[in-house]
């Protein structure tokens, strides 16, 4: 017997790996056969193309390799070295999903949005350094290729208990890796209406007569959400570095007699984020608690001390989701703030 325990523990590693590979590549079909089937259904034939779909026994994780989309006209083509999807629990009451795009790669038309996503990290202040003290260069940040990048999105909608959460990761190399994460509740029967507007999205004119009121009756159910919390993140892959170089090249006035281009050009661009720290302090004096340090850490970051900022929002007392519209409004916007109990730190 004990000479047969070998053979009898050789057979079982066989079955069992003869049954996972096995299971592995049925489940893959089907996964392909799903991939399939929705892409007819959406008409994307001619957008999505893909090498392989391969999946983990019962499905749990697929995984979509080489996936190329094709949008035609002005929007750039991609590339997807790897698409895995997991975390997937989809049914009537609760939708979560996790999507990971590994190799991102974008055609040259990508790249046109680049100085516009460089003054959305800094928002207005980042708009009004692009106009006013020459930072376009910096937000270009000098990049002549968008290196292939990766994309993580999350989506977890659970009707029973009326939640949304949701988080986007994007890793940009040689720029800046970015992360945004929020919470919302209130959200009455979220699930399914998301999904009985995408059943009801196309068709004849009955279909949408239905799409249009299924896309009311979403808007009213937002409109009730309140903020449970909120993060975002920016850390620096290089960014930083080449945009303060290319600052101190095209915007320093040089003056022969006063020695080394190097120190000229690092003390004139001192002085730039000195007032600019000033002028942060003056325009933005009443800052909630939480944030009192904002124009100081921006300076570390203009200056490069810093390698990232993290905001968190962790509401102290109720706010609504339509309530964040008053930020705009100067009168209320200052006890949104406290409301919404910020922190900024660097990372």
């Amino acid at each position: 017997m004990s000479k047969r325990l070998p053979l009898i523990a050789g057979a079982a590693v066989a079955v069992l790996v003869a049954g996972y590979f096995g299971l592995s590549a049925f489940s893959s079909s089907q996964a392909e056969k799903l991939i399939e089937d929705w892409v007819y259904d959406h008409e994307l034939e001619d957008t999505l193309r893909w090498k392989s779909v391969s999946s983990s026994p019962f499905g749990g994780r697929v995984t979509i390799s080489e996936l190329q989309v094709e949008a035609g006209g002005r929007e750039p083509s991609l590339q997807v070295a790897e698409v895995i999807i997991s975390d997937r629990s989809i049914n009537d009451e609760r939708t979560r999903l996790r999507l990971r795009f590994n190799g991102v790669e974008a055609d040259n038309r990508a790249l046109s949005g680049l100085s516009s996503l460089g003054a959305m990290a800094g928002g207005g202040f980042g708009r009004g350094m692009a106009s006013a003290r020459g930072f376009e260069p910096a937000l270009i940040s000098g990049l002549a290729e968008l290196k292939p990048y990766d994309v993580e999105i999350y989506v977890d909608i659970d009707d029973d208990a009326g939640t949304l959460e949701t988080e986007l990761a994007v890793d940009l190399p040689e720029l800046f890796d970015s992360r945004v994460s929020y919470r919302l509740s209130n959200l009455r029967d979220l699930n399914r209406k998301l999904q009985r507007l995408s059943e009801s999205f196309g068709g004849d004119d009955r279909g949408q007569r239905a799409f249009m009121s299924e896309l009311g009756e979403l808007a009213s159910s937002v409109e009730r959400a309140e903020l449970q919390n909120a993060s975002f993140s920016v850390k620096d892959r290089g960014m930083a570095e080449r945009s303060i170089a290319l600052y101190q090249r095209y915007n320093t006035p040089m003056n022969p007699t006063e020695g080394s281009a190097e120190k000229q050009r690092k003390a004139y661009y001192e002085k730039v984020i000195e007032q600019t720290e000033k002028d942060c302090s003056r325009e933005f004096k009443d800052l909630p608690k939480g944030m009192e340090d904002s124009c100081e850490l921006l300076r570390k970051a203009l200056l490069g001390d810093v390698s990232g900022v993290e905001l968190k929002v962790e509401p102290k007392d109720r706010v609504r989701l339509t309530d964040l519209g008053d930020l705009q409004n100067g009168r209320r916007s200052k006890r949104l703030l406290d409301r919404l109990n910020p922190q900024l730190d660097s990372i």
